[in-house]
């Protein structure tokens, strides 16, 4: 049977418009956005790209200075390190629960994201960066918790986010499958305590890894101003 047809206005297209180019890096965190040139690009009205940026401000992805401008939220080393930890802490829950609860949940959509992992491996970033996101994702559903699976999905447009920002400047810097191989083994097999530690030692890694990247930007110059 054929799905109904997705039925969005014109402010909600506008503002998916804005995220996909924020969270793709189309704009410069830091950079400053106009109203009248946002209007030109998207190609609706002033007050139709004013309610996409309204949008973009909850979900913290652009900052407004009152009665001055608009900008694409800052990626310094204190926002890497508040988007990581935050992940780090729904997803030792997510692994504990699912560890816990392995036979009666399952495991399936587990596994076949992790050999997505394989088969992007290669790709471009726009495939390594939906088979890492949907790995992560994966074992979070897998749980059926709907408030932890809600929450962690408010997160995944700034998960995003860093991802490109980190293959923009590093493509393809680790080997998905080796990286997480032993999270996927851990979830698979250990026990709560081990897959919970799993995903922290996991991410203790990548926050390590991009907050070098930054500085060693920052020291060349490359960041944004505000940034450092």
């Amino acid at each position: 049977m054929r799905q109904p047809i997705e039925r969005k206005s014109l402010q909600d297209q506008a503002a998916d418009w804005l995220r996909s180019a924020v969270v793709r890096g189309d704009f410069a965190p830091g950079e400053v956005l106009t109203e009248q040139a946002l209007t030109e690009r998207i190609g609706t009205g002033r007050g139709t790209v004013r309610s996409a940026l309204f949008a973009l401000e909850a979900q913290e992805l652009v900052t407004r200075t009152p009665y001055s401008s608009w900008r694409v939220a800052v990626l310094d080393a204190q926002t890497i390190r508040e988007i990581y930890t935050l992940r780090s802490a729904y997803e030792e829950l997510a692994a504990r629960l699912l560890a816990t609860g392995r036979e009666s949940l399952g495991t399936a959509a587990v596994e076949a994201a992790f050999a997505d992992l394989d088969a992007a491996e290669g790709g471009d970033s726009d495939t390594r960066v939906a088979a890492d996101l949907g790995f992560h994702a994966s074992f979070v559903r897998q749980t059926g918790h709907r408030l932890l699976i809600r929450r962690h999905g408010q997160l995944a447009d700034k998960m995003e986010w860093l991802y490109r920002w980190s293959e923009s400047h590093w493509p393809c810097r680790n080997p998905l499958v080796a990286e997480h191989r032993p999270l996927f083994d851990a979830l698979m097999t250990g026990t709560p305590e081990a897959a919970e530690r799993a995903v922290r030692d996991h991410i203790d890694y990548s926050i390590a890894q991009d907050l070098a990247g930054f500085h060693s930007l920052a020291q060349d110059g490359l960041t944004h101003p505000e940034d450092t």
